[in-house]
């Protein structure tokens, strides 16, 4: 089963791309189709900020491209510095830091800056103020300042509450509720970025689940070979 969870109570975005043949090519025929599986495959597992990721630009690339086919070539994109929302830009739109078509900046929330490079189109997709809860963003800020039994009980429950509301909040929602586009007159730095990010999602990997606190709930991780 892949993400049963989410198959049961919403269809998540689906994106048609399109791409060149080869590393020299032209364009190709057809557009790709790329679901929210196809995401968490490529990031390595699902969380509450792939999702949010996915749900802004599913609102945001219909303004930039109103036929429904993102050209993955004549994409720039900016983002938090977040390993989440940067997999989700750097998948979706096809912008890469070593390219300098992608950049970070450490202004909180949920967001991104898309900029369509033929034309100069710019927009921003913002995440609706408060809609993710307070306390999980407390939660995730308190992890540094722990150890031992006390970070392995906190890495514990704050992945139940992650997913807690994933599952209780954000899937049953619509993107168009809690996300919102508006034009930019923004052109952004030429190349190459400044920013290189930080990965953040490794910080604690090695760190045991809690089984105390352990709900046994897989579903947003269960995903197919």
């Amino acid at each position: 089963m892949v993400l049963p969870l989410a198959a049961q109570q919403t269809e998540l975005p689906t994106f048609w791309v399109r791409d060149t043949v080869s590393s020299h090519g032209r364009y190709a025929d057809r557009a790709k189709k790329i679901t929210g599986i196809d995401l968490v495959r490529f990031h390595g597992h699902a969380c509450d900020g792939l999702f949010r990721g996915m749900y802004a630009l599913s609102v945001a690339f219909p303004a930039l491209f109103p036929d429904g086919v993102i050209d993955r070539t004549d994409m720039r994109v900016m983002s938090r510095n977040s390993p989440c929302l940067g997999d989700v830009a750097a998948y979706l739109t096809g912008g890469r830091i070593r390219f300098g078509t992608q950049d970070v900046d450490n202004s909180l929330g949920v967001w991104f800056l898309l900029q369509r490079m033929s034309t100069g189109q710019t927009v921003k997709v913002h995440e609706e103020p408060g809609f993710f809860p307070t306390e999980i963003g407390q939660g995730e800020a308190q992890l540094a300042h722990l150890n031992g039994d006390d970070l392995s009980r906190a890495v514990t429950a704050l992945q139940d509450r992650q997913n807690q509301w994933v599952e209780h909040v954000l899937l049953p929602s619509s993107p168009s509720d809690h996300y919102f586009v508006e034009p930019l007159d923004f052109t952004g730095p030429d190349v190459p970025f400044e920013h290189i990010g930080v990965r953040t999602d490794i910080l604690y990997k090695n760190v045991p689940e809690h089984a105390a606190l352990a709900r046994g709930y897989k579903a947003l991780t269960a995903i197919a070979a």
